[in-house]
């Protein structure tokens, strides 16, 4: 683990939220110096997006071209898509996000919220997430 973060966005779609966590994490790289990197994100749309297979919409198109010219600042960029199932630490700390009023970044294992630290333990002793989802039963009338 290099960085992990949760910052309140307020009220955007999961689209504009993606971007700007994007940016947030590139910046960061940057400014520490990394210049090889590989973003991995559960949103086949913003890879689609970074990797200029599609347009973004008009309303994060200036999100999207400051998300191209930090990908120019690097020596060797590569966007990646993982599957949601596959990422339950940054979806844990995305919602954690709901709960804090600042940023807070984390540079280790230990400084992570416990969901989210427990999560990426799975992840590193490369253990299966699964989702569960409650199936509502109909009753059979009388």
């Amino acid at each position: 683990m290099i960085l992990a973060f949760a910052t309140p966005l307020g009220e955007d779609t999961n689209n504009q939220a993606e971007m700007e966590a994007a940016i947030f994490g590139l910046t960061w790289s940057l400014q520490v110096g990394y210049r090889n990197v590989i973003l991995e994100v559960d949103s086949q749309l913003l890879v689609d997006w970074i990797m200029r297979k599609t347009k973004p919409p008009w309303s994060i198109s200036k999100q999207a071209q400051q998300l191209q010219e930090l990908i120019r600042q690097t020596n060797n960029f590569k966007g990646k898509h993982i599957y949601r199932e596959a990422n339950f630490a940054a979806d844990s700390l995305s919602k954690h996000s709901h709960t804090i009023t600042s940023l807070q970044i984390y540079f280790n294992e230990q400084q992570l919220p416990k969901e989210a630290r427990t999560y990426h333990q799975l992840d590193m002793l490369e253990m299966a997430n699964f989702r569960r989802r409650k199936i509502k039963r109909i009753k059979e009338p009388p």
